[in-house]
C-alpha cells in the first residue's frame, strides 16, 4: 500500500496563510476563546484534523497571528508620518488608533500577558521594529515633529510629552480589559480631536475636525 503523499513546503505554507487568515477573522468577530482547533477547521471549511497538521498547537498560531500584527503596526506607524500635511491631525491620529484597536492582537492581549515566553518573543520582536511598548512613544512623536515642521502643530509644543501620553492611553485601551472605561469609537475620535485642536499651530484651523477621519 502506498504511503500518503507528502504535503509539500509551498502547498503547507498556503494552508497556514489560509488558516489564519480564518483564525485572525474569527477572533476579531467572536474573540479570544472563540478560537479553537475545531472551530477554526469549521471557518475556514476544513477536516477537523487539519489545523494540527500544520500548526503544533492553538499556542502556535496565536504567536504567529501577534507577530503578524507587529508588522502590520509598523507599516502603520510608516504610513502614519506618510499623511503629515493632508486630512486633519486628529484624524490621522483617529486612524492610526482604529489600526492598532481592530487588531486580532487586542483580543488576544489578556491571554498574551498571561504567557511569559510568548510575551518576551512579541516584545522583542516589536521593539525590534520600533512599535513595541518602548517605541510607541516615539511612533507619535515623530509624527507630531513632522506636523510640526509641517506647520499643523505648534512650535513651541513638547511633541514628545504629548507622543508619551498619546500612546500611553492607546497601550492602556489594548491592555486594560473591559475594567477600565472604554469610550466609543465617536468619543475616542473626539478625544483626540481635542489633543489636535490643544496643540494646533492655528487653534482655529481645522487640525483637530473629528469629521475629518481619513479612512
Amino acid at each position: 500500500m502506498m504511503s500518503p503523499r507528502k504535503r509539500s513546503e509551498e502547498t503547507t505554507r498556503q494552508l497556514r496563510v489560509h488558516l489564519l487568515d480564518h483564525a485572525r477573522r474569527l477572533v476579531i468577530r467572536d474573540g479570544a476563546s472563540a478560537l479553537t482547533m475545531r472551530a477554526l477547521a469549521a471557518e475556514s471549511g476544513v477536516s477537523v484534523g487539519l489545523p494540527y497538521k500544520v500548526f503544533a498547537d492553538r499556542r502556535e498560531i496565536v504567536a504567529e497571528i501577534v507577530h503578524g500584527e507587529v508588522a502590520t503596526l509598523r507599516a502603520a506607524s510608516d504610513d502614519l508620518l506618510a499623511r503629515t500635511g493632508s486630512g486633519t491631525v486628529g484624524g490621522n491620529l483617529m486612524w492610526f488608533a482604529k489600526v492598532v484597536l481592530d487588531s486580532p492582537a487586542v483580543p488576544l492581549a489578556q491571554e498574551l500577558l498571561a504567557d511569559q515566553a510568548l510575551t518576551e518573543s512579541v516584545t522583542a520582536a516589536a521593539d525590534r521594529t520600533g512599535v513595541g511598548p518602548s517605541g510607541l512613544p516615539h511612533v507619535f512623536g515623530s509624527y507630531l515633529v513632522a506636523e510640526q515642521d509641517a506647520g499643523r502643530v505648534a512650535g513651541d509644543v513638547d511633541t514628545d510629552a504629548f507622543g508619551f501620553l498619546i500612546a500611553g492611553a492607546l497601550h492602556n485601551l489594548v491592555i486594560a480589559g473591559q475594567a477600565w472605561p472604554r469610550p466609543d469609537r465617536p468619543h475616542l475620535e473626539r478625544y483626540l480631536a481635542a489633543v489636535a485642536t490643544a496643540i494646533a499651530a492655528d487653534p482655529t484651523s481645522t487640525a483637530g475636525d473629528h469629521n475629518d477621519t481619513q479612512q
